[in-house]
């Protein structure tokens, strides 16, 4: 009966250690989970504008007006040989792919993060738009992001009928209205993985970057 006793007690003190470290274990485990849980990185914070350099909805309005007039010309090349405009207003502003990835919005809005703009010479106006339709502005590889920081937008009577926004960071444009060259390039042609190589070439960055040293907008110094 003794015996029985001793046995009975050492079983007993060894179930109950085992109890006591897997308890102790599982405690660890759920700390670790939780301590790991709580360390994840924080998503980055939003962009935020500096709204003391930007300019406000009035003043955009009332230069449409009195920006000055140029005329359409042929040589300029598919779609803009065609098109019907008056002026251009090239606008320098800090965009970004989530919320302001043009000037103006859905709304009709100007977005409130629009640092500068200048009107179009004709000459300006001819010489950007003869190589951004050109298949030679085009064929090079992009970034998945768009943050541009250029605009011209093109009015009619002080309406808008179209706007090209421009991020060299990511290589590519984005147009209200197509133009054929941005996808002349085709990579794996007639097949189903066939896409386009949309892109800006360096001779189509570089018309670019002459343009914005003209204006003193940000990508004057863009290498």
């Amino acid at each position: 009966m003794k015996l029985f006793n001793n046995t009975f007690m050492s079983r007993s003190i060894f179930f109950g250690l085992a109890f006591f470290i897997f308890s102790c274990q599982t405690k660890i485990e759920n700390s670790n989970t939780i301590s790991e849980e709580k360390t994840e990185e924080p998503p980055p914070p939003p962009l935020r504008i500096d709204t003391s350099k930007t300019l406000k909805e009035k003043t955009l309005l009332a230069y449409i007006p009195a920006a000055g007039l140029i005329r359409p010309d042929p040589k300029n090349g598919i779609p803009f040989d065609k098109l019907d405009y008056d002026k251009i207003i090239a606008y320098d502003y800090e965009g970004n792919e989530e919320e302001y990835f043009n000037v103006i919005n859905e709304k009709g809005k100007f977005i409130p993060a629009i640092i500068k703009q200048q009107s179009l010479t004709q000459e300006q106006a001819d010489r950007i738009l003869s190589v951004l339709t050109r298949n030679s502005a085009y064929g090079g590889s992009t970034a998945a992001c768009f943050r541009p920081h250029l605009a011209l937008v093109f009015f009619k009577e002080n309406k808008k009928i179209n706007e090209i926004d421009i991020c060299l960071d990511c290589n590519y444009l984005i147009s209200d209205i197509e133009i054929p060259a941005v996808t002349h390039k085709k990579v794996n042609a007639g097949t189903e993985h066939e896409y386009a190589m949309t892109g800006f070439t360096d001779s189509g960055k570089a018309a670019i970057i002459d343009l914005c040293k003209e204006l003193n907008f940000h990508y004057k110094q863009y290498e």
